[in-house]
């Protein structure tokens, strides 16, 4: 472009008395879609300043070709603008969802602000933790400085759980404001969490008179308590310890992964294994970054929750990783008396488990009962090592030995499967049926419908009532559902001693269908009583006299007389109430 045409055209149309009116003698005759070849060729045409340019002057340039036009707009005459030029409508609402802040681009930010950050306290106020964030993290967009709300939007990810964007989020406010007191607060009460209470101090000693109180009250109690649970687990009173430990959680440390983990380690020391293992998964869902103390307990403290892991691991019976994490805490701290000490045991005691294991396979029972005490004098109150060694005896018809070992074991764990079945069998080995029907009761609650059991406990009912002179040949013959052939085939049935469970069904029925397998089980289950079944497609009288309208019923008739009826009933509700007359006079 030529240097006449970067100057663009010269505003020498304008009249000087009225720069905001376009001449109209020198508009009046112009087509509008004329245009200008160059700013050159214009001044060359165009008359002195302050005059108006001729006619011809525009007549010669509409002879430019269509490549070096430039086109002049939307000039109109008088400089009004006419019909189909009309601006568009101005915008009132600037921002959805906000107030009128005037015609044209200007808002007021400050109020943009004001009223994100009150969005965001009032979602926190109500517990809409994600609400409140992402209304905090708006603002932050727009004022990334501001300090009032990095503290708001830290407190909101406590809330959340995410403990280790918080502490990051309280830094970040701290450095754009090092003497904000309220930072401070913030930062003293998080390490207290933490149980990190010399930094918790130090913030504190920054903070306000009014914070000061009640901080250095908290932080007092946590480090008392801390001492004192150091003292009780020194002296093996693991009661006290686990009170103190309480204590100090209760009080605010209760984010910290060795706090949680030295709970769990009492917890385990009194037996109370499902509670120990609850408390150490949530020490492990907490963020291994979080700041800790120097030393816990004179331990790394991440080498003392490994080693509290391995413990927890090993008293489960999950060996593998009892040794693993005995190991990954010898790692952290390799020169700790207490740590070494903690690998050796397990190491050798998952080594005894596994010698005992060779030994119970081939049969070789009093070796496999000599390395289970080898294992057990590293680990006395392993419910596995315990278990295992009660099968050995029971393998060598110890019975009564295998008992008592059992009691040990359900004292540790009172749910453990294996050791209640072991010590039922036993008991029914030295024929007290009373205690194996007791354990087997006790084990079909947990396994209802598993055949084994199932068999063990109606044998041992049937012995239970033998040895207490009952007649036993109605029982022994109560192992199917019996078919009802006629109406006087089912008065005499009904009028029997004891419970009959009368099951009223037609073959095609669908539900009929899939209950009657559960239905078998049950009889096999509660040898007690008397299962009955009435076909109505057979025998439509019987139900009639019954009074039976659904499939499928179920009547209880104790000693002829109707007692419980039930239509359609829940599997767990029909075994409950055959249960109760299973066992009722």
């Amino acid at each position: 472009m030529s240097e006449p045409d970067q100057m663009g055209v010269e505003h020498n149309l304008l009249d000087k008395d009225n720069p905001f009116r376009i001449l109209e003698d020198s508009l009046a005759s112009f087509p509008s879609d004329h245009s200008l070849t160059s700013s050159a060729e214009f001044r060359s045409t165009s008359a002195a300043p302050g005059s108006s340019p001729s006619r011809s002057s525009f007549s010669s340039r509409s002879t430019a070709t269509s490549s070096d036009r430039v086109t002049w707009g939307n000039i109109c005459p008088h400089g009004v603008i006419t019909s189909g030029f009309k601006s568009p409508p101005k915008t009132r609402v600037l921002r959805a969802g906000h107030s009128d802040y005037g015609y044209g681009s200007i808002i007021n930010p400050r109020k943009i602000i004001q009223d994100e950050l009150q969005s965001g306290d009032d979602a926190f106020k109500k517990g809409q933790y994600i609400e409140a964030l992402e209304g905090y993290d708006r603002v932050l967009r727009m004022k990334p400085k501001s300090v009032t709300c990095r503290i708001s939007r830290a407190d909101t990810l406590v809330q959340l759980g995410r403990f280790e964007e918080a502490l990051r989020e309280y830094h970040v406010a701290y450095k754009l404001e090092q003497g904000n007191v309220t930072v401070h607060h913030r930062l003293s009460l998080f390490y207290l969490r933490l149980g990190v209470v010399d930094i918790a101090e130090m913030h504190m000693s920054l903070t306000s008179s009014e914070y000061k109180g009640d901080l250095s009250v908290k932080i007092e109690k946590v480090k008392g308590h801390l001492i004192n649970s150091g003292n009780a687990r020194r002296c093996d009173s693991w009661k006290a310890a686990l009170r103190e430990v309480d204590a100090v959680i209760a009080t605010g440390a209760d984010t910290s992964r060795s706090i949680l983990a030295f709970r769990a380690e009492m917890l385990l020391q009194l037996n109370r294994l499902e509670q120990a293992e609850e408390t150490f998964s949530k020490a492990i869902e907490l963020d291994s970054k979080l700041p800790t103390l120097a030393k816990f307990l004179g331990m790394e403290p991440e080498a003392y929750v490994c080693a509290v892991h391995a413990q927890i691991e090993m008293a489960m019976g999950r060996f593998e990783n009892a040794v693993a994490a005995a190991d990954r805490a010898h790692r952290v701290d390799r020169f700790n008396d207490e740590i070494s000490a903690i690998q050796t045991n397990v190491r050798l005691t998952s080594m005894a488990r596994l010698n005992g294991n060779i030994h119970y396979r081939e049969k070789q029972y009093s070796e496999a009962c000599d390395q289970y005490n080898i294992g057990l004098k590293y680990a006395r109150s392993n419910a596995c090592l315990l278990s295992n060694l009660a099968a050995c005896h029971w393998q060598l018809g110890n019975w009564e030995k295998c008992i008592e070992i059992c009691d040990q074991v359900l004292q540790i764990r009172p749910g453990y499967i294996k050791a209640l079945l072991r010590r039922a069998e036993s008991f029914a080995k030295l024929e007290k049926w009373a205690e194996s029907v007791r354990d087997y009761e006790a084990a079909m609650k947990v396994f209802p419908e598993n055949a084994k059991i199932v068999q063990a406990l109606s044998h041992a009912q049937i012995a239970l009532r033998k040895s207490q002179g009952e007649d036993v040949s109605r029982m022994i013959s109560a192992t199917e559902v019996k078919d009802i052939t006629s109406a006087e085939h089912f008065q005499e049935s009904i009028s029997e001693s004891g419970a009959s469970v009368v099951y009223f069904m037609e073959p095609s029925n669908a539900e009929c269908i899939q209950i009657s397998p559960f239905v078998n089980s049950l009889c096999t289950s509660f040898p007690l009583v008397i299962f009955l079944k009435v076909d109505i497609s057979q025998h439509p009288l019987i139900a009639k006299t019954e009074n039976v309208h659904v499939l499928p019923s179920f009547i209880i008739y104790k000693n002829g007389n109707k007692v419980k009826e039930m239509i359609c009933p829940l599997k767990h509700v029909l075994q409950s109430w055959v249960e109760y007359y299973n066992f009722s006079d």
